[in-house]
């Protein structure tokens, strides 16, 4: 905000006059956190308070139930709040938002958020063109000194405009809404139809994002077997945010953002020293020791090479140094993989009773990699884990994503994970089946088609080979 002085205008100036400000003092612009999860994250802290977002998408993005949290967090920080709502009538919005756990009937009895309900009604005309926002300004006014409300959201204004015609008064009215919220010290999120097409998305009138402070556009994409919805940071007056498209999802208790993790390339908590047993005696000499801390393994191999075996063989041996790990389990169940771990004398269900242990899963269509790699690091975080299993990458390219957005993916996982000085052991199956012809010992080092050889700092190799009538197992150590 600034404060403008006298402007005193110089008579010497012989070109353009020269426009000397004799008092000027700004304040610098203060962010209100959402507590959205993730929102934060994209905004650098939050909206710029005191001012108004629009946020624009088609129906089914999720606009009112963005609008109704973002009121619900205020509430939950003391910050009190008023909800406009101009299509659903208030005991409609109550009750469809209660689902996540929001007893907004209470907060009204309490004081804590007032409605000011400007849904149609049967009885109601309006005579397009002489409809005046006056009263309404009004109303919300009245309605945010009631309960000393500090945020408001409108919901939507497009229902507001759709009763003119004249782009003009569309925007002189906007501009009026904008300025009184403003003059009240409220930060405001306004919700508008959006309009897309192959290259852009606008808002109906092609005016509120122009008016706004702020502009949020809410997506919604047709997966394989769900709907995936986006958002996006168009602009953001006087503050930086992160640009780009990330997914959201409408979960049990309200929206949760993933937008990807920011990770500080220049720290690094890895070391030669300190070595990691994979716990089989023979290959920690194989490289050296074990495997340095902080370090990415890839263990490459055929079907039934062994490679989830020498995952699991890894964790047991951390548990048994008292240390946690965390399991991405992409091929088999957890149910499963402790059934497998059990017939080889490792109580897997015991170590994660133990919080040694943590299970990450999802499935494979529709998969978000942003929403994964949250997952795997609030589960390493919660355990302190110093291990981390991925079985395997090869899953992650069979699923819906493309290569490139798998790789993506494994770097800021690997990324984070030196951060920390995690270990990790990732497992790839390799498309030969048999690894050496007659004569040779390795055949093919083929250890991945997505190049991740650039992204890990060891790479094992597990193969079939025929010998003297036999198959065999070989194992060599392509990189460290």
């Amino acid at each position: 905000m600034a404060e403008y002085g006298t402007i005193n205008v110089s008579k010497t100036a012989k070109m353009k006059p020269i426009y000397i400000f004799s008092k000027w003092r700004t304040k610098m612009l203060r962010r209100l956190p959402t507590d959205i999860p993730g929102l934060d994250q994209l905004t650098y802290g939050g909206l710029p308070s005191g001012r108004t977002t629009v946020l624009m998408g088609d129906a089914g993005t999720g606009k009112t139930v963005f609008a109704m949290q973002f009121l619900i967090a205020g509430v939950k920080r003391g910050e009190n709040g008023v909800f406009v709502t101009f299509e659903e009538t208030p005991a409609d919005i109550a009750l469809n938002v209660a689902n996540f756990g929001w007893d907004v009937e209470k907060m009204v009895k309490d004081g804590k958020i007032a409605f000011v309900d400007a849904s149609p009604s049967l009885e109601e005309t309006v005579e397009a063109g002489k409809f005046d926002l006056e009263g309404f300004v009004i109303r919300i006014a009245h309605a945010v000194k009631k309960v000393n409300a500090k945020r408001v959201s409108i919901d939507s204004i497009s229902s507001i405009f759709s009763r003119y015609h004249d782009p003009a008064i569309v925007r002189r009215e906007l501009w009026r809404i904008t300025a009184k919220l403003k003059s009240l010290g409220v930060t405001t999120i306004l919700t508008a139809e959006g309009i897309s097409d192959k290259h852009d998305f606008k808002s109906r009138y092609g005016i509120e994002e122009f008016v706004a402070d702020n502009v949020m556009v809410l997506k919604r994409h047709k997966g394989e077997n769900k709907v995936v919805r986006s958002i996006e940071i168009i602009k953001m007056r006087g503050l930086s945010y992160r640009s780009g498209e990330v997914n959201f999802e409408i979960i049990e208790n309200g929206i949760i953002v993933y937008p990807k993790i920011p990770i500080d390339l220049n720290l690094a908590k890895t070391s030669y020293k300190n070595r990691v047993s994979i716990g089989i005696k023979k290959l920690d000499e194989m490289i050296g020791g074990g495997i340095p801390e902080g370090h990415v393994i890839l263990l490459g191999g055929n079907t039934g090479s062994g490679k989830t075996t020498i995952a699991m063989q890894f964790l047991q041996c951390g548990f048994e140094r008292k240390e946690s790990g965390v399991y991405v389990a992409l091929e088999e169940s957890p149910t499963q993989i402790k059934k497998t771990a059990l017939e080889h004398g490792w109580d897997f269900e015991k170590a994660e009773k133990r919080n040694l242990l943590r299970f990450v899963t999802t499935g494979l269509i529709d998969i978000d990699p942003n929403k994964l790699l949250y997952n795997i690091m609030n589960q390493l975080e919660d355990v302190r884990a110093k291990l981390l299993v991925l079985d395997s990458v090869s899953s992650l390219e069979s699923a819906t994503l493309d290569r490139n957005s798998v790789r993506e993916l494994l770097i800021q996982l690997t990324a984070y994970a030196k951060s920390k000085g995690i270990c990790v052991v990732m497992t790839y199956l390799t498309s030969a089946m048999f690894g050496a012809p007659v004569g040779q010992l390795m055949g093919s080092d083929e250890s991945s088609e997505i190049r991740l050889s650039s992204i890990v700092d060891g790479i094992i190799l597990t193969r079939y080979v025929e010998r003297d009538q036999s198959i065999r197992k070989l194992i060599g150590v392509l990189k460290m």
